[in-house]
């Protein structure tokens, strides 16, 4: 849309992350930019909820009570004891998901003259639209739950595995085991990218109306449940490996040490 020397734009329908500059010939793009952003708003949310920390909790601190409640339940729900010792990985890893998500509701504008024209677009692109973020947070996940599986059963111990309960299994094994950080990042990109696109197609046929009602299901609840559904399946992928384990409060056991000193 253009008015008088002034354009506003959102860019391709379909495109990459768009490269904002580069540091020593490395380019740095919007995704990157975002990410860094999301990071700094993390720092400060919680610089500033936990500076004055009261046994009677304000607003800010109620929120962060709730967000840690809310965290807890859903972990301790699957991992049970477990939630102790994965509780800081999981937990950030869904509130980074979310506020990926969610980034883009926002409306953040920044500009860039061109031609004598000054054009306006969004500022952030959502991270969890680039297959390279959601393919990295599913190779951590994976890194997690196949050291744990190792941990648990040794290296031999976990190979074996894939042959279990019978060697014929072997091929659907490894399969199902390289399906797992598919599953989790292609479904959080896909779901993600596509409603960017929606969104995308809608602003191009009705350019001057601004759909808040398809905001607010793409953007906020869909971050929302794509988020959950991320992390849950990674919490039931950190199960599985963990099987029938017990776990050994570490704190405790070294309190017990001192006890019989």
């Amino acid at each position: 849309m253009i008015l008088g020397p002034i354009e506003f734009t959102s860019g391709d329908l379909v495109s990459g992350p768009a490269v904002i500059f580069s540091i020593f010939g490395i380019p740095v793009t919007s995704t990157v930019v975002t990410t860094w952003f999301i990071l700094f708003c993390f720092f400060m949310f919680f610089k500033l909820g936990t500076r004055n920390l009261q046994l009677i909790p304000g607003k800010f601190q109620t929120i962060l009570e709730g967000i840690y409640e809310f965290l807890d339940s859903t972990i301790g729900q699957i991992l049970g004891a477990w939630k102790k010792k994965y509780y800081i990985y999981f937990s950030t890893l869904f509130l980074f998901i979310f506020l990926s998500n969610i980034v883009t509701f926002f409306p953040i504008p920044w500009f860039s003259i061109k031609n004598g024209v000054l054009e306006i677009f969004p500022a952030f692109r959502s991270p969890t639209a680039d297959l390279n973020t959601t393919g990295c947070l599913a190779i951590l996940t994976t890194i997690l739950f196949t050291s744990i599986s190792i941990k648990n059963n040794g290296i031999f111990g976990y190979l074996k595995g894939f042959a279990e309960p019978n060697p014929v299994m072997l091929p659907l094994n490894i399969i199902g085991e390289l399906a797992k950080p598919l599953n989790i990042s292609m479904r959080l990109f896909g779901n993600m990218f596509a409603g960017m696109v929606i969104m995308g197609l809608v602003y191009m046929a009705m350019p001057f109306i601004i759909p808040a009602a398809l905001h607010l299901y793409f953007d906020l609840f869909a971050g929302l449940v794509q988020s959950f559904v991320f992390v849950t399946l990674s919490l039931v992928y950190v199960q599985g490996s963990i099987g029938d384990v017990e776990y050994i409060d570490e704190e405790k056991k070294i309190d017990k040490l001192y006890d019989t000193i």
